[in-house]
């Protein structure tokens, strides 16, 4: 498997405070970016297949100026799109021409309050649903949400009661990610710690018991899943395929090493098998139609 992964843009309208991307400018303005002929140019001299993945992300790819360019482009290749986005410009654009080989992926950081506190912009957990609304409602494309376990998530809300109010009003059609934050340049600057295993863990079983009651697809990364009761699902097949990542943005392009820290909590625990890292190596725990299988993500 080859996935050509693309910042198109650095510049984003929000301002996340563990934010994964210390080089972005968050200006709501479109900053550093790629041009669509460079873009296509790559592709083309890289023979971009339709057994191949692009992902596109920033900053914030909407606010690229030639967005619509970009993807419309992206048609004749008939490769998977994967869209990394904060959905809050998405409503914004006719995208009624997107298929099935697009998937956008949206970030939901806790009900409205802690969402907007983690973002920066004060209404931007309303945005995103209606960004999310639009996509489910108008576009064929597939819409996941990424839940991004943090610690003002658990410490303002310890029942869970909001967090579980807010799930049930979110529009999706595909999957929920689950993941935790972790620590980045930005949120050592911003004196935001990230979340420790035990707590993680809990909230993790928490979310895949939730999602798994309303029999929704489930992706489970970067996070602590030893408090899932594993033994119901028996031997998870592994992804078997070779990956390699190709990185570009504006200034540079080079193939990315898939090598992953471990956790120090992992030679010794009981469920080091499920230990799977989609930053680094570009897998997941899926949980589909009550199986689970390590795939690509």
């Amino acid at each position: 498997m080859r996935i050509f992964y693309f910042n198109i843009t650095y510049g984003c309208n929000s301002n996340c405070i563990f934010c994964y991307s210390h080089n972005t400018k968050h200006s709501k303005k479109t900053y550093n970016e790629i041009s669509s002929e460079a873009f296509f140019k790559y592709l083309d001299d890289n023979n971009l297949k339709p057994e191949d993945r692009v992902i596109i992300n920033g900053g914030e790819p909407f606010l690229h100026s030639q967005i619509d360019c970009i993807l419309k482009g992206l048609q004749t290749y008939g490769c998977e799109v994967l869209i990394y986005t904060n959905g809050r410009l998405v409503k914004n654009f006719s995208l009624e021409y997107l298929s099935e080989k697009y998937r956008f992926v949206i970030p939901i950081h806790g009900y409205e309050e802690i969402h907007d506190k983690i973002t920066g912009v004060p209404g931007s957990y309303d945005e995103t649903l209606q960004s999310l609304h639009y996509l489910k409602d108008n576009v064929r494309c597939k819409v996941d949400i990424k839940i991004i376990i943090n610690n003002y998530m658990i410490d303002q809300d310890p029942d869970k009661n909001k967090l579980g109010i807010s799930l049930a009003n979110v529009p999706f059609n595909n999957a929920v990610h689950i993941t935790k934050m972790a620590d980045t340049i930005v949120s050592k600057r911003n004196g935001c710690k990230s979340v420790k295993n035990e707590k993680a863990a809990e909230y993790t079983k928490w979310l895949f018991d939730y999602y798994k009651s309303r029999d929704i697809n489930i992706k489970l990364f970067d996070t602590c899943v030893k408090n899932i009761e594993w033994e119901k699902y028996g031997e998870m097949p592994h992804y078997l395929d070779s990956i390699t990542v190709y990185f570009k943005d504006k200034n540079q392009f080079r193939e990315m090493i898939l090598e992953r820290s471990l956790p120090e909590c992992m030679p010794t625990c009981m469920c080091k098998e499920k230990c799977v890292s989609a930053v680094d190596e570009y897998k997941a725990i899926e949980f589909v139609k009550g199986k689970i299988i390590e795939n690509l993500e």
